[in-house]
């Protein structure tokens, strides 16, 4: 029996329409199993993206230290001792091996800014040029704070895409034009736009950053520092950064190197790991789910072609009386199963693919265009697709194996004297 014989597939379309309704219900079960998979799948999926958007270029090894009061005494140094950071603790920092980029971060006031008849209150932050390494932003237009500005303490400042949207509606490059920062100018040496928001300290779109140093200068706090950006070179596990990093300042400041309580510090390597981990499990949930979902729809495919090879008990008896190979039986049901499962299967696969593709457009009209969010895609996987399909297939097959066996055993003698 060939396979394209079209006397073998008007044969199954009879059969399946025979029992349209209990065929459309069972083939229900089919398409809301492979619907469901594929919509968690690409959910899922979607999550993963946003997250890793959010990460952006950021290094995945970064530490982020800050002060506390000491918890033992060390030295002659009593305990729940205020201590501070400064400048010559990134230099330290610096140093060590396990370190590829230090930044100072200084946290500023909330200043008033204004160009020309334009005005608005903004976040300030202080950088070192570093820091754009560490948790690298987008640049619209010229640059970062750089080392000159460092040394020299020069008055330039990056701002924020809302900052330049509010100061500069018309829209063009403020490079090199002059604002006016509470009663300091200022001349504009980029616009930054949000490209990771996993280590930010105020909203990137409204912050106006300048040179640490001259932030330290505005705002009387000498040489000090709020905290200590680090980001250590991939191969080295955080652990070892972290300790390298302790030390470094520990022993500049006379502390303990056992004081657990002297520095807060927090590992983006520990949480992208937990996160990661978080959606991997939801991966596996989603498949179990969605495989759970699908194997019902298979298992009712199984039970209707048991029915029907009941129902057709003389009609494959005198099937077998006549001399049809048992392949030709097992073909025939395993045909009738298969397509049965894949049309349904292949109907809610299109239909999560249209479902996704939607919420594509909708999340880039919405959220990328409207709010200038991140530019990512719901839709799975070419791969996962393929997956999908391969799993749509087998269990197809599958369906049918048992009613197929259970054909195999009908008697043509038993089968005629059932009638």
């Amino acid at each position: 029996m060939s396979f394209f014989d079209t006397d073998r597939w008007n044969e199954i379309w009879q059969t399946i329409a025979r029992n349209r309704k209990r065929s459309i219900m069972t083939a229900l079960g089919v398409f809301w199993g492979i619907f469901m998979l594929t919509v968690m799948l690409g959910a899922g999926m979607g999550l993963g993206r946003l997250f890793r958007a959010q990460l952006g270029d950021m290094s995945t090894n970064t530490l982020l230290m800050q002060p506390e009061q000491t918890g033992i005494p060390y030295k002659g140094m009593p305990k729940n001792r205020w201590w501070r950071m400064d400048n010559e603790d990134v230099e330290a920092v610096k140093k060590q091996p396990e370190v590829l980029y230090a930044s100072a971060v200084f946290w500023g006031d909330e200043v008033h800014c204004s160009y020309r008849e334009h005005k608005g209150d903004y976040s300030l932050m202080g950088y070192t040029p570093d820091y754009q390494k560490i948790n690298p932003q987008k640049i619209l237009y010229g640059r970062f704070i750089n080392e000159v500005d460092m040394v020299q303490k020069r008055k330039s400042c990056v701002i924020g895409t809302q900052v330049w949207k509010d100061l500069f509606p018309g829209g063009q490059d403020p490079t090199g034009k002059i604002i006016k920062l509470s009663d300091t100018h200022f001349r504009v040496v980029g616009v930054l736009r949000k490209q990771s928001t996993a280590m930010s300290f105020s909203d990137v779109e409204r912050t106006i950053v300048v040179p640490v140093s001259l932030a330290q200068q505005m705002f009387g706090r000498g040489n000090g520092i709020d905290m200590l950006a680090v980001a250590g070179h991939e191969e080295t596990p955080s652990q070892e950064v972290d300790k390298a990093c302790r030390e470094a300042v520990f022993a500049r400041h006379i502390i303990s190197p056992e004081d657990e309580k002297a520095v807060w510090s927090m590992a983006t390597a520990e949480i992208f790991e937990k996160v990661m981990g978080l959606f991997r499990g939801i991966a596996l949930l989603t498949w179990i789910v969605g495989l759970g979902t699908l194997l019902a729809g298979i298992v009712g495919v199984s039970n209707i072609m048991l029915v029907l090879v009941k129902e057709r008990t003389q009609e494959i008896g005198i099937r077998r009386a006549l001399g049809a190979p048992p392949r030709a039986i097992i073909g025939q049901i395993l045909s009738e199963s298969f397509v049965l499962t894949f049309i349904a299967g292949v109907l809610g696969l299109t239909a999560a693919v249209g479902v996704l593709s939607a919420a594509d457009s909708i999340y880039y009209q919405v959220v990328t265009v409207a709010q200038d969010g991140f530019e990512i895609s719901w839709m799975i996987s070419f791969g996962t697709g393929i997956l999908a399909l391969a799993i749509l297939v087998a269990g197809s097959l599958l369906a049918g194996v048992i009613p197929a066996t259970r054909a195999l055993k009908i008697k043509a003698v038993d089968a005629i004297r059932e009638e």
